[in-house]
């Protein structure tokens, strides 16, 4: 009885492993191949909804690199994508001075574009970068 158990534990836990949505798991398609040639604009800095006339953006390419759109310079970086985890190396961008509202977000958001930080998509199918202290919320551009 305790090797059909442990049997059955292990099909299920392969057939439950990659990212959770909303609890459940995926099992249909790898989720972090959901985030490659995708291009999500950015919602929320923790608790604040940011809107900016041009959002902030966040594209990922297969090659382990994220580019995107600050709210006020272009960016680039290397990202390595595991199916909970993204590990952010340094940023480049471009070199435009950013005054207002696009200013802030790009600051704040290049501040949480460091080191390693978990993510998944919530309920309403956003993906979320997030640490213990902040939460990035990003939604599919169309």
């Amino acid at each position: 009885m305790g090797n059909i158990f442990w049997s059955l534990l292990a099909t299920a836990l392969f057939f439950l492993e990659g990212c959770a949505v909303n609890g459940m798991a995926n099992t249909h398609q790898p989720c972090s191949e959901k985030l490659y040639g995708t291009t999500w604009n950015l919602r929320m800095i923790d608790n604040d909804r940011i809107d900016l006339k041009h959002p902030a953006t966040i594209h990922f390419d297969d090659d382990g690199k994220i580019s995107g759109y600050s709210g006020c310079n272009h960016y680039f970086a290397k990202a390595e994508l595991t199916a909970t985890t993204i590990t952010f190396g340094p940023v480049g961008s471009t070199r435009r001075y950013c005054m207002g509202e696009a200013g802030k977000v790009e600051q704040r958001l290049f501040s949480l574009f460091k080191g390693k930080k978990w993510w998944n998509f919530d309920e309403k199918k956003r993906l979320q970068i997030f640490d213990d202290e902040h939460r990035l919320v990003f939604e599919r551009a169309e």
